[in-house]
């Protein structure tokens, strides 16, 4: 075993004594009496104090803070970093453009049909096939189809 280890288990020994002496069977606080124990009252407890302060700092800030027609660093600065009004204008007008196409879109695709005639590209395939590699049933029958060359 490590002395690292060793000195761990014997700091943990000592530990749980030390919690087990500093526990005992009589009960605490018997010696205090509790009837004649008042808590303190008035106007010097934390809540008035605190009270009083943010009222002291409200007034303040009112009293001292600037108009909202003043011209204050901090807006000025905040007004340096904005992105100006004509670019913004120019973001929104392009999606709204952009949104509108999206619509347009999706309208013509949902009012699309399936054309009425389906025209292949080379029709002699119809007929070439082998009547012998399909399985028997399988086929459906396609004596009546015509194949048009237009």
């Amino acid at each position: 075993m490590s002395l690292a280890r060793a000195s761990v288990l014997v700091r943990r020994k000592q530990l749980i004594q030390s919690r087990f002496a500093s526990h005992d069977s009589h009960a605490h606080g018997d010696h205090v009496d509790h009837a004649h124990y008042h808590p303190e009252a008035g106007f010097s407890t934390p809540f008035w104090r605190n009270t009083f302060l943010l009222s002291l700092a409200g007034v303040a800030f009112y009293k001292w803070a600037p108009s909202p027609d003043e011209d204050v660093y901090l807006t000025r600065w905040i007004a340096l970093y904005a992105t100006p009004r004509e670019i913004l204008a120019k973001l929104n007008e392009k999606h709204l453009l952009q949104s509108q196409q999206v619509t347009d879109n999706a309208t013509i695709q949902a009012r699309g049909m399936r054309p009425g005639m389906i025209r292949y590209r080379y029709p002699q395939s119809v007929e070439q096939a082998s009547p012998h590699l399909q399985a028997i049933g399988s086929v459906p029958e396609v004596s009546h189809i015509a194949v048009r060359s237009d």
